[in-house]
Formats: C-alpha cells, sequence, structure tokens
C-alpha cells in the first residue's frame, strides 16, 4: 500500500507553487522578502511535520509577514546606521 498523504517536503513545494501567481504579483523587492520567508519555513521542516495544508488565509498571512518583514529589515538598517555614527 503506498501513503495517503505525500510527505510534508512535497506539500511545502506544492504551497509554494500554489503561491507563485501570488508571488509574481509582488513587487520585486517584495518577492525577494518573500524568497526569504519561503526559505525560512524550508529551514524548519522537522518542525512542520504535523502541519496541514494551507487554508485560503495563507495568502493573507503572507502579506502581513512581508510587511512585518521589511519594517524589520528597514528597522535594522536604521540600528545598523546609527551603530556606526556612534562608533565615530
Amino acid at each position: 500500500m503506498g501513503r495517503t498523504i505525500s510527505p510534508y517536503s512535497r506539500q511545502m513545494l506544492q504551497i509554494e507553487e500554489n503561491l507563485s501567481d501570488f508571488r509574481r504579483a509582488l513587487r520585486k523587492a517584495d518577492q525577494e522578502i518573500f524568497d526569504d520567508l519561503i526559505r525560512v519555513s524550508k529551514l524548519q521542516v522537522q518542525a512542520g511535520v504535523m502541519a496541514s495544508l494551507p487554508y485560503p488565509i495563507d495568502s493573507m498571512l503572507l502579506s502581513m509577514m512581508i510587511q512585518l518583514k521589511k519594517e524589520l529589515n528597514e528597522l535594522t538598517e536604521i540600528k545598523r546606521k546609527l551603530t556606526e555614527e556612534t562608533k565615530l
């Protein structure tokens, strides 16, 4: 007998494929952030083995995470510049 559900890593690839149109509609900078988030999720395969298939809210949550990641990147850059200025 074969498996009744596909392996989690294959499900992750399917999710990534399902979101390819969503990704393509993002601005270039946001596509890079989206790709970073996908890379991070792939690093956590072991933690996500018990995850279920995505729901429609996934794209909404990804949009929110992309915005939060963008703001975090901006704050990190501001902090880096301030740290450099205080060293001078």
